[in-house]
């Protein structure tokens, strides 16, 4: 008995509680335990006198235990838990929401935006797009959108869509549309003798028995002297041809215009660009056009405008009463007893059935 009171002793030594031995007046071999007073109790119970059960603290009592969510008490300590969709911080107390930003940025590759408790989106920085999959950024092709609103050439440039043109043109003010560039104005064409601007091009012109070179800028004397620059295929006019020292000069019969090769003559639309005189309908052909009028109207001397046809000077128009002529056209009425016949001409007694 002596040995296990003394490995009991040993025990409770080890674990540091305080015992006093008494001895037992009726039993001198044996110890009759008491245990001393300490200061506290061991965290998570209260009382002084350890000779008794210690009464266990509920930390959940005192402002949930810390705890955001819900507060779990157990014997001497207690844990904190989180509600369904949330998860632990590892301070152990505060809880997350599973879709939240605050856990590795909501897997977002660059901005991370909470909307509500449980539900968050990504965002990418600028010039940058949201990939499929919801999460990570690819750098956006502004050229793709309508060719970055270039007339001509898109290139990307830092994220950012830089126009750029053809040769032969330069980028206009607002660095989208391209203007075609003047090459004989600019004197970049150098000529020998004339310059044809065309649009993003231009093409050097020899004087009168010259020819233009293999380069297409020298001209070089014809030996043999034309007297005539007219005489050999009109001098290249479509219509007339007139002749000057510096080469055939075209003109255009009326009703067409000289291209912009100055040789070829162009048929002018007067009815589509609305510079005939018509006053109803126009009718275009090669070098002129004609105007027309409507049923009930007919043309004017003057070609041009259009005038009423009193119908009812003609026979009465066909009615068999009364005839009123109107713009363009007429109306037939009756006398009274009678009425208008179906064909809108004849008249019948009113109580006379039609047909």
């Amino acid at each position: 008995m002596a040995l296990w009171s003394g490995w009991w002793i040993f025990l409770l030594a080890s674990l540091g509680v305080m015992v006093c031995l008494t001895s037992a007046a009726n039993y001198p071999q044996s110890y009759y335990r008491r245990i001393c007073y300490r200061p506290h109790c061991y965290h998570g119970y209260q009382g002084y006198n350890l000779g008794y059960p210690a009464t266990d603290i509920d930390e959940c009592q005192v402002h949930n235990g810390g705890c955001q969510h819900r507060c779990i008490n157990t014997r001497g300590s207690s844990y904190c838990e989180c509600h369904p969709g949330s998860r632990l911080h590892v301070d152990g107390r505060t809880c997350l929401a599973v879709h939240s930003c605050a856990i590795s940025n909501g897997g977002c590759e660059q901005y991370c935006v909470q909307q509500s408790a449980a539900h968050f989106r990504c965002r990418c920085k600028p010039n940058y797009i949201l990939a499929e999959d919801g999460k990570h950024c690819k750098l956006q092709n502004p050229c793709a959108d309508q060719n970055g609103g270039c007339a001509h050439v898109c290139q990307v440039d830092g994220g950012n869509a830089h126009c750029d043109c053809k040769p032969g043109y330069i980028l206009a003010e607002d660095r989208k549309t391209c203007e075609d560039i003047d090459e004989c104005e600019t004197e970049e064409a150098n000529c020998a003798h004339g310059c044809h601007n065309t649009l993003g091009s231009y093409s050097c012109v020899c004087h009168t028995a010259y020819e233009l070179g293999s380069d297409g800028k020298q001209c070089y004397r014809i030996e043999m002297e034309i007297v005539n620059s007219c005489e050999n295929n009109n001098g290249g006019c479509s219509h007339h041809c007139q002749h000057s020292t510096s080469g055939p000069v075209c003109s255009c019969n009326q009703g067409h215009r000289l291209d912009d090769d100055l040789k070829t003559c162009l048929d002018v639309d007067e009815c589509g660009e609305q510079s005939s005189c018509c006053e109803q309908d126009c009718t275009n052909y090669p070098g002129g056009y004609e105007c027309y009028c409507s049923a009930g109207y007919r043309l004017n001397s003057d070609g041009c405008s259009c005038d009423d046809v009193d119908e009812c000077l003609a026979g009465n128009a066909g009615c068999d009463h009364t005839c009123q002529n109107s713009a363009g056209s007429f109306q037939c009425f009756c006398r009274r007893g009678f009425r208008l016949d179906d064909d809108r001409q004849s008249c019948i007694r009113e109580y006379q059935q039609s047909g």
